[in-house]
């Protein structure tokens, strides 16, 4: 489990869900600076949050300019403290940078096949170098496990694309492009609830709500018995993100343990 544990936010995300980044600015960099690490991502994130809904939404876990773990709640979870927090958020706005400025500049003459490459590989640089500061901010290896465990969940569809899960699952062609289609179709119900989110918050949570069940059973119907088993090993306890997570950059309620999403 050790060596799984190092990979931490090396969750490649599925290349149709990258599409949807778009270069954002301002937002939780601030969080960086403030003395007190709890107002730091939330705060920050609220001023780009609605806008970033609708257009990232469709990222279930992508990388976007708030980070995941900013959220107080999930930070209580991981039991980061205001140091922790602090390196973490820097680390990671230092790669989102770089990362959307090369989304950014991909263009549009790329085939296809060259744009999922070339998406793939900003991924994968934005994961080396936050997976870096990772290990540098969480020695504890037990703290560092948990927060590998919460991204894995926090990713849904999208951690399936990533190169080490897929073997540590072993999952067939057949099973990597059922998650790649299921990821699509999570894209769009996101956009769609993004939009509505921002006009009636409680009821857009409610359909998220179902909406992360339903992957859950998903998940489940792709995977053999053996391979949900070892799922629930990397995913660990259930975190129940909220709907809040991604629409308002983390500045909402998080969720809690256990009830969100069934292994």
């Amino acid at each position: 489990m050790v060596r799984f544990v190092k990979f931490g936010m090396a969750g490649i995300l599925s290349v149709t869900m990258t599409t949807a980044v778009t270069a954002q600015t301002g937002g939780a960099a601030g969080g960086a600076q403030t003395g007190g690490a709890q107002a730091g991502g939330a705060q920050a994130g609220a001023q780009g949050g609605a806008q970033a809904g609708a257009r990232s939404g469709s990222q279930f876990g992508g990388i976007n300019q708030t980070p995941w773990f900013s959220n107080q709640e999930v930070r209580s979870q991981l039991k980061l403290n205001d140091q922790q927090y602090n390196t973490l958020n820097r680390a990671y706005q230092d790669a989102y940078s770089k990362y959307s400025t090369g989304s950014g500049q991909l263009g549009n003459n790329l085939s296809e096949q060259d744009r999922a490459k070339r998406s793939q590989e900003l991924q994968g640089t934005f994961n080396q170098s936050f997976n870096r500061a990772t290990e540098e901010a969480i020695t504890d290896p037990q703290q560092r496990q948990r927060f590998n465990q919460m991204y894995l969940q926090y990713q849904g569809y999208g951690a399936f694309s990533d190169p080490q899960v897929q073997q540590r699952l072993n999952l067939t062609d057949e099973q990597r492009q059922k998650f790649n289609t299921l990821g699509q179709q999570w894209s769009q119900q996101m956009n769609n609830l993004g939009k509505d989110y921002q006009k009636d918050p409680q009821s857009a949570s409610k359909r998220f709500e179902e909406m992360r069940r339903q992957s859950s059973s998903d998940i489940n119907s792709v995977l053999n018995n053996q391979q949900q088993q070892t799922w629930r090993q990397m995913t660990g306890d259930p975190y129940n993100f909220s709907a809040g997570s991604y629409f308002q950059g983390n500045t909402g309620s998080s969720g809690n343990r256990s009830g969100g999403t069934s292994k």
